[in-house]
């Protein structure tokens, strides 16, 4: 068995990929013509290795080299054809989040299971694979998935946009507050959440009786009043504790990048336990 494969691309980066797959074997990618590139996989000297294991494993490995190499040369033309509608940079941005999506191995499961078979069936029959020929003309679908990917690639980069400029409305509501305390310690606890000022006092939550009012409304969640509260105080300094199912809330996210420099995490550290001793009000 042996399987020879064709290309004309970064032939430092399918090195890269070749070796993670075929690491003990020395694998030598040598020049065809000016502009193309050849090697050859043969099961010879990796005797442990069945029909099936060598198939598998190679045909994973020209799909690494399709994703990772060919794909985001088509990501990045498709984009560049894209109308003025995108600055430059944003074009470059789109692009990064959608290779990112291409590469993630929890996505478009289906689409690569089906490049996979493609990839395997043509092996199987044919000793010798030229990619890109094998991706311009099998692989027909291969741009209206690269389209998909793109697609993905653009909704995040709007929510991500979006996103940021919410941000930004928040942070001017912060500079523009007069500070109400110094120093203000976030507790989690269960599904609820408690704030103590500087001198480990719970702020009373009378405070904030005109936010509190509105939680009634479904439009505004418990997180939203933490936000709004914290945007309300205006501490110099806001101080975390996190535990371990805590810190990966978004509302977590939203008040670090909202407070930034401001903002100091605890993981429940033992000299933070013992240095932060609580005022417990029986009233919460």
């Amino acid at each position: 068995m042996s399987v020879g494969v064709g290309l004309n691309k970064n032939t430092d980066k399918v090195k890269e990929i070749v070796d993670i797959y075929f690491a003990e074997k020395n694998v030598k990618i040598e020049e065809y013509d000016d502009s193309r590139r050849i090697f050859y996989i043969d099961e010879v000297k990796r005797k442990a290795l069945n029909r099936r294991d060598f198939y598998d494993i190679t045909t994973s490995m020209i799909l690494d080299i399709i994703l990772n190499i060919y794909s985001k040369d088509m990501i990045e033309k498709q984009i560049n054809s894209i109308p003025n509608s995108f600055k430059v940079w944003e074009k470059k941005k789109v692009a990064e989040i959608s290779e990112e999506i291409l590469l993630d191995r929890d996505r478009f499961i289906v689409e690569k299971e089906y490049i996979y078979n493609k990839i395997k069936d043509y092996i199987r029959e044919t000793p010798f694979i030229w990619i890109d020929g094998f991706v311009q003309f099998r692989l027909r679908k291969f741009n209206f998935f690269i389209d998909l990917v793109i697609e993905k690639g653009i909704k995040e980069f709007n929510a991500e946009k979006e996103y940021e400029e919410f941000i930004k409305v928040l942070q001017y509501f912060v500079d523009i507050q007069e500070p109400k305390h110094s120093l203000v310690n976030l507790i989690f606890e269960d599904s609820d959440y408690k704030l103590y000022d500087e001198m480990n006092n719970i702020i009373d939550r009378d405070f904030f009786k005109e936010i509190i009012e509105e939680i009634g409304s479904e439009d505004i969640s418990r997180d939203d009043l933490l936000v709004s509260s914290l945007i309300v105080i205006a501490p110099k300094k806001l101080k975390i504790h996190l535990g371990e199912r805590h810190k990966n809330k978004d509302v977590i996210r939203i008040i670090a990048n909202v407070f930034q420099d401001r903002v100091y995490f605890c993981y429940g550290c033992e000299q933070c336990n013992k240095s932060i001793k609580m005022k417990r009000d029986k009233r919460y």
